[in-house]
């Protein structure tokens, strides 16, 4: 797929570096500006968060950007999302977008018609948010709360196929091995790894297993393995090179958000320009 072409090209610099935004935090107007400057900073794909109001796999630095976003704008919609994307897809249509959602969002927020078949509905429904995020430059889906064998999600895969769009496989360092060989045949383009338990944050260190399980999940599946969750400084990424493609980082640009809000932008772009060049200094 052309994502993953994407990736490999820019594997060979060095690994990549994805940052993540909660749109919303503090304005739309604001995301699209901050965006534009992470890209601009050395952003390889930017990963854009879908406010919702029960975001059971994220810590408490973005369930707080959830609520600004809200607070900010309390009839925030779908559309809403999609023209931020759309201003920052034209302003930098170089870069892949990713969107972070929870499934409820995917399933609801463009379209309420009522289908007299569920899964007429929940097809409907899908193709209609697939389409928009196609006009829009996401290239991928992260949803916490789809687990990858499930009925919706075996629909989604389908569906995002004629759309060139991958659902990234999740796995946690909880995830059993028969669920891992299960799902790795199944994932398309990278694998996000949750290098460690509970929800999104900061973390002082990073777990000494990590190498082993990305190591593990790159043979398995012969994809490039993302780490997110905990990274937030460029001393965590070092001597990952050889078992991680790639460092998502997102709690920290919040917490950058929280405390200087719209004036956050450049210490935002100085966090992704030393998490960057980190990442591309490791090879």
């Amino acid at each position: 797929m052309e994502f993953q072409k994407y990736i490999q090209k820019k594997r060979q610099k060095g690994m990549l570096y994805i940052p993540y935004l909660t749109i919303g935090d503090p304005s739309l107007e604001k995301t699209v500006e901050f965006a534009i400057g992470i890209i601009d900073a050395g952003a390889d794909i930017l990963e854009l968060g879908i406010p919702f109001s029960d975001p059971t796999a994220d810590g408490l630095a973005i369930q707080a950007a959830m609520n600004r976003a809200f607070q900010q704008k309390k009839d925030l919609s779908l559309h809403d999302i999609f023209h931020v994307c759309q201003k920052i897809h034209l302003s930098r249509p170089e870069v892949p977008l990713i969107f972070l959602s929870y499934l409820n969002p995917l399933l609801n927020g463009l379209n309420f018609l009522q289908y007299p078949c569920l899964e007429e509905g929940i097809r409907k429904n899908l193709r209609c948010f697939l389409e928009q995020c196609s006009k829009n430059g996401i290239k991928g889906l992260v949803i916490p709360d789809l687990p990858f064998d499930q009925k919706e999600s075996q629909i989604l895969r389908e569906l995002a196929s004629e759309y060139n769009i991958s659902q990234i496989l999740m796995v946690t360092p909880n995830t059993s091995q028969e669920r891992i060989s299960q799902n790795c045949p199944l994932a398309q383009d990278w694998i996000y790894y949750v290098s460690s338990t509970g929800v999104t944050g900061t973390r002082k260190t990073i777990p000494p297993e990590l190498k082993k399980k990305t190591k593990s999940l790159r043979k398995l599946s012969n994809l490039p393995v993302f780490a997110g969750f905990g990274f937030h400084n460029p001393k965590q990424i070092l001597g990952l090179e050889d078992s991680v493609d790639g460092i998502i980082v997102g709690s920290m640009n919040h917490l950058i958000i929280a405390e200087k809000k719209e004036k956050a932008g450049p210490s935002l772009y100085e966090l992704t320009k030393s998490l960057s060049s980190a990442c591309l200094n490791s090879c």
